[in-house]
């Protein structure tokens, strides 16, 4: 187990009580280190996005435009006033395409919407911290069987280390341990997702599907 791993596991025996104790503990520099590639992670969505746009104004015939951005926005009106405020640039026939791609996508917009606040705040604020919390833990013994043991969710909100099980016998666990973790940023908005998983996948996924419709769509036209 480097320096660098976000969490460890470890087991003892009690002097006192002759009891097998087990333990999970979390490297919170490790936590602080991840800020910024997930700031990274937040930017290289923006950027997609930015250069779908981009792309687009490209096959039309338009030279760079450093004021064109990807039309977003979280409220639908925002994005309607956004996309009007590009149709001129972008062409009917992609305006079309990416209203089509948004409607698809629905479900992810309010992904897009945490990864842009991160972004935001990572280039022009500060870099969202990272909160760790592990729901569970597997030893896994010599002949591959796995014993889980629960950990509530906010065992490690305070502090470094927790004990999940303690007992007369020792619980086999020759080949280690998996630990479901579970990692969100803190600080966005109010009825966000927060989880890092739920947020890169889904919006990655709203970015791809964005691409997707604007190729189905085919090649866009050049404009006047």
């Amino acid at each position: 187990m480097g320096p660098r791993r976000l969490w460890r596991w470890g087991e003892h025996q009690d002097t006192a009580t002759g009891e097998w104790v087990y333990g999970i503990s979390i490297t919170r520099r490790t936590l602080v280190e991840a800020g910024p590639v997930l700031a990274d992670c937040a930017n290289n969505i923006a950027s997609a996005l930015d250069h779908v746009a981009s792309a687009i104004a490209k096959a039309r015939g338009h030279p760079r435009l450093k004021w064109l951005y990807f039309p977003w926005g979280f409220a639908d009106a925002e994005f309607e006033k956004k996309l009007g405020e590009a149709a001129e640039v972008l062409g009917p026939e992609m305006v079309e395409a990416i209203r089509a791609a948004r409607a698809k996508h629905k479900h992810e917009i309010h992904h897009v919407e945490a990864a842009k606040q991160i972004s935001r705040d990572g280039k022009h604020w500060e870099i969202r911290a990272a909160v760790f919390s592990a729901r569970g833990i597997g030893l896994i013994g010599e002949d591959f069987k796995k014993r889980y043991f629960g950990i509530p969710a906010d065992a490690l909100e305070g502090a470094d280390s927790y004990e999940f099980h303690r007992g007369a016998e020792r619980v086999p666990a020759e080949r280690g341990a998996e630990v479901l973790i579970g990692i969100i940023v803190d600080g966005l908005d109010e009825g966000l997702p927060t989880g890092t998983r739920s947020i890169f996948s889904c919006a990655f996924r709203f970015v791809q599907g964005v691409i997707d419709e604007v190729e189905l769509s085919g090649k866009p036209k050049a404009g006047p």
